[in-house]
């Protein structure tokens, strides 16, 4: 699937680190570090089903249903609205999207033709998957991740994911303010802690560390945070 998606892709474009000619100069803008770091297939697999999912769980509902588990599955999907944060070509965005019943995404992304690629990317899972993607939404926002608290807050985002273990801890703590400015947010998963002193008086408590399947490394550690309902 992933071959057809992203035929746009060139080898010459990867091999600039996904960048085009003319965008260098943004990978040493403040809050840009636009290295590439990817959950593979699999990483991005068991991030939402033994995260996403059960901490949307325990935040929504404050206990497992076990009676309707089922049930209770597809109606979190359905309403999750799923952020990446670098969201790159929108990989992780589209597989979620393929993959589960969760109907809108969003990607944030502040390099010019990786939104602009993740864009295509998305009409080609339209067109050539629509048994996959039909009824369901993608948005890439190309912009600097500090400037979107508003946008995030009217898609509802409640689910963010960050691969942000390049970020220094100045980048780290404007990450925190954006997380917890926005009020829907329910789940952060994230590669850096985030900034204790920003995260005071927040309802979002760290409460698991989990290892993925990545491109850098097959146990790249990820901290999760949740919003508890009995917080």
């Amino acid at each position: 699937m992933n071959e057809r998606i992203f035929e746009h892709i060139s080898e010459r474009y990867d091999e600039l680190g996904q960048l085009e000619v003319g965008e260098e100069h943004l990978t040493v803008m403040s809050n840009v570090f636009a290295q590439i770091g990817t959950l593979d297939v699999d990483g991005i697999r068991k991030l939402w089903t033994s995260v996403v999912i059960p901490q949307l769980r325990i935040s929504m509902n404050g206990q497992t249903l076990s009676n309707c588990i089922e049930n209770l599955t597809m109606k979190l999907e359905e309403n999750t609205v799923f952020c990446d944060i670098g969201s790159g070509i929108g990989n992780v965005c589209l597989q979620i999207l393929a993959e589960t019943r969760c109907k809108k995404v969003m990607g944030v992304e502040i390099i010019p033709s990786r939104c602009r690629s993740a864009v295509i990317a998305l009409a080609n899972a339209k067109r050539y998957y629509p048994e996959y993607f039909a009824g369901k939404n993608a948005i890439f926002l190309n912009d600097d991740f500090v400037n979107c608290v508003s946008r995030l807050t009217e898609e509802r985002v409640n689910v963010i994911f960050v691969h942000s273990w390049m970020f220094d801890d100045d980048l780290m703590l404007k990450l925190t303010e954006v997380v917890t400015a926005v009020p829907t947010v329910l789940c952060v998963v994230t590669s850096r802690k985030l900034a204790d002193r920003a995260l005071q008086g927040s309802l979002l408590k760290l409460v698991s560390q989990i290892h993925l399947t990545a491109d850098w490394n097959d146990h790249a550690p990820f901290y999760v945070y949740t919003k508890s309902s009995a917080a």
